[in-house]
């Protein structure tokens, strides 16, 4: 009889040990397949933390320890292998691998004692390779690599490994079978009679080989061992075990009842929390995605629709899926404030509630990051940038992951975010031809054409205007009256008011029409957007909205904010919250933000009008009944302004029309007169979104270049062109110009040769790489010209020792810096130069001079220096406002400051990384890591304790617990409850018994 065990380990206890995403899944079908091949075969089947080292050695005892001259044993195992030749367990430990794991040497001895006839090993692990194989890297060096393997072979004795000792051991993205276990599975399954092992041995040896080619590695299964005769193996069938554990669901389909998604392998933990979040089911929408695309059976599909149309639960569902059959999946977004709110919300509702590890990277303190690589997550958000940044310089970790969906794909088209977003899109298309293909989901806003955008990512495309809350759309003249497209298409007409509207002051203002608008809805019992183009006129707004229309105030809010390190604006918003209004901008702190965005949606918070910057439209989940939006353009000098495209009103109309509260929603510009009116229905409400576009420049590829390289290994040189037209910008200019490869060729032969120069690139045998320098500036944000700026201030900064703070300031002299909006007079102001002369030194401002476009640039330089020396010296908010803002009209808020601070730790990796190869620094992690933290917090060192507390304090709170000396948890412990209260505010009490009772006493 045969006598057989399968071992698969996809998750360690232990949290240095990487987790797996195949390995459990070998096991299972292995199991599976046998199983059903040979009714009554005794196997065991071992997966994750079932597979102890104790388990592991009970199951050889009672298969090669009981086994007879008669029998067959038939051994599986898939996960880590160290490099010196042990198998790595569920229990593991990195601090012990020598007791906690089972030597081969060991599995040797059992060979030789077992009775068996025959023994058959599978071995889909490896003794070397590293990420993305299945090893285990922990600095073990293998003093003899080819005899722990054949002392386990012998007369009788098989020992089928993946791979040869020194190669890796794979995983298939696709299958997510180990590549070896995937050519097993084949030819077991394709066979019609008995397997011979040995002669099975040929056919997976190529298979894997061809497999491995793909992925762009070696690996050849190797053969240990002989028997006298014919070993044979039952051919395979998939049976009742088999499609228990791997049903085939590609007919399934839904009515929209989320109970017909069990059809689809969706637990019912699941979909019971699915249907308690949303009892009416899915819509038309969702509907489509699952029968028409295929969404839930791994298809990959770019959906373009309007805002609350359901894209977002279109990802969810395939992330859930995803998560079902073991592999893992990612959400990319455009702001670290996305990122904080998705991951909250999936944490309550799927970590909470269903114990899936929820994980977030957006580049702050908060960051999961080790988490992520080590593969300990199920379910991630990231910002775009740290996505790329991640995957390009960790590749085994887009190996790891099975969906990858990206939300707002739009921002393809935008100047500032659309490089970033084309670069990771363009690594996941490249990742196909390695054999790395990721589900992937695309969520986009209404768009124009969609110009081949989904050709390009080879991916379905589900597209439609259609709202679940039907929107009218229209203008809002001083007549009272407003024009609006009708369902049927056309415009028509309707008093609003039953009077002129009538100017206010002096001169004629949008004021004259909002405040008596606005007390017309609110009396209707609508819940109201304004829109505003800056942050000035948010606030503005705001305030004399809750003057005029004197509206309950908004309590449970204003109870809710923080009540520390009050900006400017944090006043402003207490007393428009006085009367029942709210603005939200940037200038607010995130607390604040998100006390604003909670009171709006919830139907008693009391907020009944909510004046908004356009990145409220951005993905912020506050929905409103009726839209107002006042400007057109973003501000600037009168003859610079920059109008909106079609596709930002869209977003920002899209906000009217709350799903479950009202049958329709109302979005309305205001305008001035007739022809003004007139102009505004055609170019915006009848207007057409413009076509997805490419941001590539083709006359400035550099960048393009640097970090298009960055994404492979060596490359040959005229194989370069093949990556700039793997694009999308590529792919739309070859169709474009069928000249254009050659074209770009040229320009690229001019460019390789001048970063062979700059020492970005170097080249071996015809096979171009980039230098150590190079990929720092490749796998960086920066632009290509900017990193060669970073290196060469590094350069004339020369080899004496400088702070990591006095490293910071230099980030400001980077082009990028240049461009973040920095308030000042028109002139400049000059005193800031002498003010970080005195602050630091006169060769550091010297430097900050360097290649500043103005002497007004080199001004705002040290200006923003200076600002983020004082955030990280714990001044208070308020005064930092004061200090730096010259007059009322170029004051500094709490959002430059903010933004400034974000801006430099944005960049601030990549000169690191530039500094520690041009100047040989090697700077302290723990002190890099203090000094990030400061800069997310505005801290000074001595307070970085109190981030660490098991209480999430603001700002405020940590700088007055700072200043009252109690910056360690023992401190606050031993304060009493009323000197605590005392600190910090009357309205902390909840929070100052959680900080007493979750802080250790004195020792």
């Amino acid at each position: 009889m045969i006598r057989a065990a399968f071992i698969g380990i996809d998750r360690y206890h232990d949290p240095l040990i990487r987790d797996l995403n195949g390995a459990v899944r070998d096991a299972s079908a292995l199991w599976a397949v046998f199983s059903d091949a040979m009714e009554g075969m005794e196997a065991a089947l071992l997966t994750d933390e079932q597979a102890t080292l104790e388990a592991v050695e009970a199951v050889l005892d009672a298969t090669l320890g009981v086994a007879t001259e008669d029998d067959v044993v038939l051994l599986s195992f898939a996960g880590h292998g160290t490099a010196d030749h042990r198998l790595v367990l569920a229990d593991t430990r990195a601090g012990d691998v020598l007791g906690t794991t089972l030597a081969m040497a060991q599995l040797a001895t059992r060979f030789r004692e077992s009775r068996a006839r025959a023994v058959v090993l599978l071995l889909d692990c490896c003794f070397s390779g590293g990420a993305p194989a299945r090893v285990l890297d922990i600095g073990l060096v293998p003093r003899d690599i080819i005899q722990p393997l054949v002392e386990i072979t012998g007369q009788g004795r098989v020992l089928f490994a993946a791979s040869a000792v020194d190669q890796a051991a794979l995983e298939d993205p696709g299958t997510r079978h180990g590549l070896f276990t995937k050519a097993i599975l084949e030819c077991l399954l394709s066979a019609s009679e008995p397997v011979s092992v040995i002669g099975m041995a040929d056919r997976v040896v190529q298979l894997v080989r061809a497999d491995a080619n793909r992925l762009g590695y070696d690996q050849t299964p190797v053969v240990f061992g002989h028997v006298e005769g014919e070993l044979l193996l039952p051919a395979g069938r998939r049976g009742q075990r088999y499609f228990a554990l791997f049903p085939e669901r590609g007919s399934a389909r839904t009515t929209g009842a989320f109970e017909d998604l069990a059809a689809f392998g969706l637990p019912e933990e699941v979909l019971g929390a699915w249907q308690e979040r949303f009892p009416q089911g899915l819509n038309a929408l969702q509907v489509a995605a699952v029968n028409e695309h295929g969404v839930l059976d791994h298809n990959s599909l770019l959906v373009v629709a309007p805002t609350s149309a359901g894209k977002t639960f279109i990802g969810e569902m395939a992330a859930m899926k995803a998560i079902s059959e073991g592999r893992k999946a990612v959400f990319l977004l455009p702001y670290r404030a996305l990122v904080n709110e998705k991951f909250e919300d999936f944490s309550a509702i799927y970590g909470d509630q269903l114990d899936l590890r929820v994980a977030r990277c957006s580049g702050d303190w908060q960051d999961q990051v080790g988490d992520v690589l080590r593969g300990k997550y199920d379910l991630a958000f990231f910002t775009y940038e740290k996505f790329l940044g991640m995957a390009v310089a960790a590749p085994h970790m887009l190996h790891q992951i099975g969906l990858v969906v990206v939300d707002e794909t739009q921002f393809i088209t935008e100047p500032g975010r659309g490089m970033v977003v084309e670069l990771l899109l363009t690594h996941l298309v490249s990742a196909r031809t390695r054999g790395v293909s990721p589900q992937l989901v695309a969520l986009s806003a209404v768009i124009g054409d969609v110009n081949r955008f989904d050709r390009w990512l080879d991916c379905g495309l589900l597209q439609t205007v259609e709202r679940p809350v039907p929107l009218t759309e229209g203008v809002f003249e001083r007549s009272g009256r407003w024009s609006f497209v009708a369902a049927e298409g056309d415009v028509r007409s309707e008093q609003l008011l039953n009077h002129a509207v009538q100017q206010r002051r002096v001169q004629a203002s949008s004021q004259d029409l909002l405040v008596p608008f606005v007390r017309h809805l609110v009396s209707q019992g609508e819940k109201i957007i304004v829109f505003r183009n800056a942050r000035g006129p948010s606030a503005g707004c705001a305030e004399y909205l809750a003057q005029e229309l004197r509206l309950p105030p908004a309590q449970s809010v204003i109870e809710a904010l923080p009540v520390g390190d009050l900006s400017t604006m944090s006043r402003r918003l207490r007393a428009a919250l006085e009367g029942g209004v709210a603005f939200h901008n940037s200038d607010l702190n995130r607390e604040e933000r998100v006390a604003v965005e909670r009171g709006f949606r919830d139907p008693a918070g009391g907020i009944h009008v909510l004046v908004a910057t356009s990145t409220v439209a951005a993905g912020v989940n506050t929905p409103a009944s009726t839209v107002i939006i006042v400007e057109t353009a973003f501000p600037g000098a009168r003859d610079h302004q920059q109008p909106y495209t079609v596709a930002q009103y869209k977003n920002m109309a899209g906000r009217a029309g709350r799903l479950g509260y009202e049958s329709h929603g109302k979005a309305m510009l205001l305008a001035d007169n007739g022809l003004e009116r007139n102009n505004l229905l055609r170019q915006y409400v009848q207007g057409r979104p413009e076509p997805v576009t490419s941001s590539f420049n083709s006359n400035d590829p550099g960048t393009w270049v640097v970090r298009l390289l960055a994404q492979v290994r060596d490359v040959p040189r005229d194989a370069v062109i093949d990556l700039v037209a793997n694009t999308y910008g590529g792919y739309l200019a070859i169709l474009q110009n069928p000249h254009w490869r050659e074209s770009m060729t040229q320009r690229l032969a001019l460019l390789l040769d001048r970063m062979t120069s700059d020492g970005l690139i170097e080249e071996h045998e015809g096979l171009l790489s980039l230098t150590m320098l190079g990929r720092a500036c490749g796998e960086s944000p920066l632009r290509l010209e900017s990193a060669l700026q970073a290196v060469e201030l590094l350069r004339m900064l020369g080899p004496q020792p400088i702070a990591l703070e006095t490293l910071l300031v230099l980030v400001e002299a980077i082009p990028e810096r240049d461009e973040a909006y920095t308030p000042q007079s028109r002139q400049g102001e000059a005193g800031w130069q002498q003010a970080l002369n005195r602050r630091y030194n006169p060769e550091i401002t010297r430097l900050m001079r360097y290649r500043a476009p103005s002497d007004r640039a080199f001004y705002a330089r040290c200006k923003r220096a200076l600002v983020i020396a004082d955030w990280l010296d714990g001044v208070p908010t308020g005064e930092i406002e004061d200090r730096y803002s010259a007059n009322t009209f170029s004051r500094v808020g709490h959002g430059d400051i903010r933004g400034f601070a974000d801006g430099s730790r944005f960049l601030f990796d990549s000169v690191l990384r530039i500094a520690a190869i041009v100047l040989g620094r090697a700077d302290d992690p723990e002190a890099v890591s203090a000094l990030l933290r400061r800069l997310d917090f505005g801290i000074p060192v001595d307070a970085l304790p109190l981030t660490l507390l098991p209480v999430a304090l603001a700002r405020g709170q940590i700088l007055a617990l700072w200043r009252a000396g109690l910056c360690t948890s023992k401190q606050i412990s031993g304060a009493s409850t009323a000197r605590l209260e005392g600190i910090l505010g009357t309205g902390t009490r909840q929070l100052i018994t959680h900080l007493v009772t979750t802080s250790p006493g004195p020792a």
